[in-house]
């Protein structure tokens, strides 16, 4: 099939065409997105602490991806056997009944490191920790200078863990002392690190999440530091949680939404639904015919409805307009109150109607006058319908 495309449109096609190229072949920024997938190798995924965990950190030990809720974990009991079960996330906020499963895990002897920003209240009350974030001027001076250190002599290091992009500014600033044991503090001496024994198991809460992502791994020394936070961690299986992430609502494995997450594909496919547009348009204009103009049926109604009244107009036959009005007022009584209209059913239609029993009677009674007279005058026709229509607007 031959294409004929207008030499106008010629300047139009090139542009869209480099645009394409220059969208292809442009550098792409940096996506910065937080995101702490195990699997995104962006600056804040956790695809290097995965790698670290498992090839460094516990290389004997299974590593086990869990993307359901806690509600759905299965049930265990102090004789199943243990493992470390790592949240990291920049908002964990789980509900009771999950909190609930949460420290019968750790009464159980697991082991739970959560690392976040933000700890929901519920859970927060339930450890008796709080996290707080005290903004001031000197943070804003030493913004490019943020570190950690552990308390630990062992784990200390001289120079401590340096974070000068990526650190949030929270740390934990009201506990209950007797219930944990501070493992580490960043350079103004705020608390980031701890350990609440529960049971046979631990908490391990640290209020940097930032620090366990692949920006801050490739960072000098900062790797150090996460095995340090790990070590307190025993050799056992690693359960690593992808379902509170801060993008999960997100999450959509339509075909749709993987062309768009690859930037190939994605203009891959806008470029295809530019050519079918451009194949519309001009096979459109190529073939289309012309749509004849049909006009659309008059109505005549109203010119009935005048022959009809001419032609009773003409009869002069005001009986049989009247009986078709009394007709038609037996058939509105019977649909709207349910009840034939008779002179036995007068006090039950005024009762559902609310007109007045008088009024019905002089009704039924100039009614039962027209169905026994022979003819009736232009007056007491008129005189029937201002009665007919009063009943229509009165009843209820």
């Amino acid at each position: 099939m031959k294409i004929n495309i207008p030499k106008n449109s010629l300047p139009v096609i090139g542009i869209l065409i480099i645009l394409v190229l220059m969208e292809l072949f442009a550098p792409q920024p940096i996506d910065w997105t937080r995101n702490f997938n195990e699997d995104d190798k962006r600056p804040f995924g956790c695809f290097l602490l995965r790698e670290l965990i498992e090839q460094e950190l516990f290389p004997e030990q299974e590593f086990e991806v869990s993307r359901d809720a806690i509600f759905s974990y299965p049930v265990v009991d102090s004789l199943a056997a243990n493992k470390n079960y790592i949240f990291v996330t920049d908002d964990f906020s789980p509900q009771e009944w999950e909190i609930k499963l949460l420290l019968d895990l750790v009464q159980n002897g697991n082991q739970i490191l959560i690392a976040t920003s933000n700890l929901g209240k519920v859970f927060s009350d339930s450890l008796h920790v709080q996290f707080g974030s005290d903004l001031d001027f000197i943070d804003l001076a030493v913004k490019n200078t943020q570190s950690q250190n552990f308390e630990n002599p062992k784990l200390k290091d001289k120079n401590n863990s340096k974070y000068p992009k990526a650190f949030d500014n929270t740390s934990i600033n009201k506990f209950r002392k007797d219930s944990l044991i501070v493992l580490g503090r960043d350079n103004q001496k705020r608390i980031q690190l701890v350990k609440i024994p529960y049971g046979k198991g631990n908490f391990f809460i640290s209020s940097q999440p930032l620090a366990f992502t692949n920006y801050n791994v490739v960072q000098s020394k900062n790797a150090d530091y996460i095995a340090g936070v790990f070590s307190y961690l025993p050799s056992k299986p690693i359960v690593w949680d992808e379902y509170y992430k801060p993008l999960r609502a997100l999450r959509s494995k339509s075909p749709i939404e993987f062309l768009l997450s690859s930037p190939p594909l994605k203009m891959a496919y806008y470029l295809l639904l530019a050519c079918l547009i451009l194949v519309l348009v001009f096979q459109g204009k190529r073939k289309q015919k012309m749509i004849p103009i049909l006009k659309p049926i008059p109505n005549k109604t109203l010119e009935f409805i005048r022959t009809m009244g001419r032609l009773y107009y003409n009869r002069k036959n005001h009986k049989d307009i009247a009986l078709k009005k009394i007709k038609y007022l037996k058939e509105f009584c019977k649909t709207r109150y349910h009840i034939d209209l008779t002179i036995d059913t007068l006090n039950e239609i005024s009762k559902r109607s609310g007109i007045s029993l008088k009024t019905l009677e002089i009704l039924i009674k100039q009614v039962n006058q027209i169905s026994n007279s022979n003819n009736i005058s232009n007056e007491e026709l008129e005189d029937l319908n201002s009665k007919v229509e009063y009943i229509y607007k009165s009843g209820k």
